[in-house]
């Protein structure tokens, strides 16, 4: 058997029929001959030489749209050190920086579906939590230079990035531009009250701008059309 030069672009071919499956399917109703037929033409021993399981290739597409969500707030000390922590943190929801990472995100999430995909759910909850080092570190630094006032500092950067990754962003949940400005100011007013006095500097309008009624988005629809 002639040895695959490229076994790379052999990989991204199956994570990308994984990844459509999984997000218009869901896990479980995704079987491993499934994403075989999906790749058009490759043989099941070629998919099983990358992947031993759909378990193993679950990981690898989990992993590759967590990145994507998550890369809005990972590595805090590989940016901008200009400023107060405050002001660095602030930096990462004005619109200029924040408009790449939600459009990528939501080519990435349009058709996926949280209530068929639990257990990316779960993962990613797991990885956002478990990673939050980089911010209790710019909260603490935030506390000695006196931009922020934050008295539980690692459950505050907890609550920080579960409800940016997950909560904020409209791609785990839905919603009408309306609510998505809602979203926005509930998120700043509870990070105020935790002592990081974030401030709305067009964040919103740049969210709203992914809402269910917006204007190319289509016919908005309701919780029932979004789930399965």
């Amino acid at each position: 058997m002639a040895r695959n030069p490229h076994p790379e672009l052999t990989q991204e071919r199956i994570i990308k029929a994984a990844n459509e499956l999984f997000k218009r399917q869901g896990y479980d109703k995704t079987s491993m001959q499934d994403i075989i037929n999906a790749t058009g033409g490759l043989s099941k021993g070629a998919v099983y030489h990358h992947y031993q399981s759909k378990e193993d290739l679950f990981d690898a597409v989990a992993n590759r749209l967590m990145n994507t969500v998550s890369e809005t707030t990972s590595k805090v000390h590989a940016r901008s050190k200009q400023g107060t922590a405050l002001r660095q943190l602030q930096s990462l929801f004005s619109p200029e920086r924040a408009r790449k990472r939600l459009e990528a995100a939501d080519l990435m999430f349009r058709e996926f579906n949280p209530k068929a995909n639990p257990k990316m759910i779960g993962m990613e909850f797991t990885a956002l939590v478990d990673e939050r080092d980089d911010f209790v570190d710019l909260i603490k630094q935030g506390n000695q230079d006196g931009s922020m006032h934050v008295d539980h500092v690692e459950q505050t950067a907890e609550i920080f990035r579960l409800l940016a990754n997950m909560w904020l962003l409209p791609f785990f949940r839905r919603g009408t531009q309306a609510e998505l400005r809602t979203r926005v100011a509930c998120f700043f007013s509870i990070l105020q009250g935790l002592g990081i006095p974030l401030e709305d500097q067009g964040f919103s309008d740049l969210l709203s701008s992914f809402g269910t009624d917006a204007k190319g988005g289509g016919k908005e629809k309701t919780e029932g059309e979004w789930s399965i």
